[in-house]
């Protein structure tokens, strides 16, 4: 009886890493976790260089985005994401502008639509991020492109 019961144990216990394993490879294609982003902000219309940012930013498992940027010129990015397919999500996240002397320049919102690479180590995106100014009226628009690579998957603490 002894045996039996250990026996089972040990298959259900193998089961379980099994499922795991194949939960994991399947949440590769997610951007779920965090990464090390290259941003590049163009002129939409005429692709000329605005600006480029380093930044690192954080995908949550409830569907929260935080992203942090190398420049004093802009706070903190909050807002979503949402899974679209096998390998694409998009996200829709704020924050706000300063000018150098530290004064409020505007309230930016960016869309964003990402491609997770197919062994789930990198991700390329594409979006808007347009300003706003105090009363919301919209400043200007532009186009950027990230790409990225992961610093960690979801549960990796090594």
């Amino acid at each position: 009886m002894t045996k039996s019961i250990f026996r089972i144990c040990t298959i259900l216990a193998l089961s379980s890493v099994a499922s795991l394993t194949v939960v994991s490879a399947q949440d590769r294609h997610s951007p779920e976790g965090v990464w090390d982003v290259s941003v590049t902000v163009t002129n939409c219309q005429t692709g000329a260089l605005i600006r480029t940012v380093r930044s690192i930013q954080g995908f949550l498992h409830d569907g929260s985005f935080t992203e942090s940027a190398n420049t004093f010129l802009r706070g903190a990015s909050v807002g979503a994401w949402t899974r679209n397919g096998d390998s694409t999500s998009a996200a829709k996240f704020w924050f706000f502008r300063y000018k150098p002397d530290g004064t409020f320049a505007s309230f930016a919102q960016a869309l964003d639509m990402i491609t997770v690479s197919e062994d789930g180590t990198e991700f390329t995106a594409q979006g808007t991020i347009q300003d706003f100014d105090t009363n919301n009226v919209s400043l200007s628009i532009g186009c950027f492109t990230h790409t990225a690579k992961r610093l960690s998957f979801p549960g990796d603490f090594n």
